[in-house]
């Protein structure tokens, strides 16, 4: 199974691939096993009616059931089956709430052990006047439209082989690993549609004319970018896994410094493509960072998660080097309280097979 495009050939939820990787195996074709040719179906009828009497007719008893609600089944299920069950699990934690007093605001929270509820990202839904400053930016991007051709239309699913090339993953040796990207970059494709939902911005090609999108424009809002929350989640689960694996790579540091220029060249293509304007790319990657590390402390793999808030600025260009502390708040970034995320045995099962493939 090549792993290279998502997990079972998938798309992305942030582009213009398919809901390839939602758990509903056959539904949506997520890795389940396809049903065989009507000969081989006939076939196998015919033999097994013609060697069955070879095994006589004694009954047999299991020898013993898998242990009870155990992380360890994940080993026997289908690839598809623990995409629902990372999913299920994940999602089951989440709450959002909607402002519209004095402003309008999208706040995501998640449930600690004890039940309440913490904030750990809100995001104001910017004025229109916003959106228009950014277009200037937005066109200053379309000269780059032919240097990038090539990245902008192979990530129009996830981007999975980008990321792969830097850390030298390979689906032989390195399936479990492929599995956690996916996971991530599903999990944040999914709460960038709650929150790109609720705040409902139209995108670059509705409000400018000369803008021209150099791919179709994707049938969602724009505002917070899914690519950039994809993309910046997958970085920040990526350092942390780079960080468990140091013996493995001898420079760490560089990689870390890659997978996050990588995800700014992801996010900013999508603005060279016309289909995103810079700020949706902060909006993204501030998202996606909290995203990734919700995901690490899941693994078992402690971080602190300082809440953070997001004001757009409409003069705000998508540059890696402001995103930082104190460098963001410049355009628009504060923090809120932390918050504590449960360790979770399904997503430390998958963590510990990811890491032991870099045994090598």
């Amino acid at each position: 199974m090549a792993y290279y495009g998502g997990l079972g050939g998938l798309g992305g939820l942030g582009g213009l691939g398919g809901l390839n990787y939602s758990g509903l195996g056959n539904f949506l074709g997520a890795g389940a096993v396809g049903v065989q040719d009507p000969f081989t179906i006939q076939g196998l009828q015919v033999s097994a009616q013609a060697i069955s009497h070879a095994a006589g007719n004694t009954p047999a008893f299991p020898s013993g059931e898998l242990d009870f609600s155990s992380a360890e089944n994940l080993d026997n299920w289908a690839d598809w089956v623990r995409a629902s069950l990372f999913m299920s699990d994940f999602l089951s934690g989440l709450h959002w709430d909607i402002k519209t007093n004095p402003e309008k605001s999208v706040v995501l929270s998640h449930r600690s052990a004890n039940g309440s509820a913490q904030p750990f990202f809100e995001l104001m839904r910017p004025d229109a006047s916003v959106f228009e400053e950014q277009l200037k930016i937005v066109r200053s991007y379309m000269d780059q439209r032919p240097e990038r051709t090539p990245e902008i239309i192979s990530q129009l699913g996830f981007p999975t082989p980008y990321f792969a090339m830097i850390l030298g993953l390979h689906p032989a040796r390195n399936s479990k690993t492929l599995e956690l990207i996916t996971v991530t970059q599903v999990l944040a494709a999914h709460v960038a549609m709650i929150v790109k939902h609720h705040v409902a911005i139209r995108r670059p090609d509705r409000i400018g004319a000369t803008v021209l999108p150099m791919i179709p424009t994707p049938g969602h809002g724009s505002f917070p970018s899914a690519h950039a929350t994809e993309a910046f989640a997958v970085a920040r689960m990526l350092e942390g896994l780079i960080d468990t694996c140091q013996p493995h790579y001898p420079d760490p540091d560089k990689r870390k410094k890659l997978v996050r220029k990588q995800a700014e060249r992801i996010a900013v293509s999508r603005t060279v493509a016309g289909v995103h304007y810079p700020v949706d790319s902060w909006a993204g990657a501030l998202l996606g960072k909290m995203v990734g590390e919700i995901v690490l402390n899941k693994c078992g793999v402690p971080q602190t998660l300082t809440g953070l808030k997001y004001d757009a600025k409409g003069e705000s260009d998508f540059v890696l080097a402001h995103y930082k502390d104190p460098d963001w708040k410049n355009h628009g970034v504060s923090e809120l309280q932390n918050c504590q995320v449960s360790e979770s045995s399904l997503f430390q099962w998958l963590w510990g097979k990811a890491v032991k493939e870099f045994d090598l």
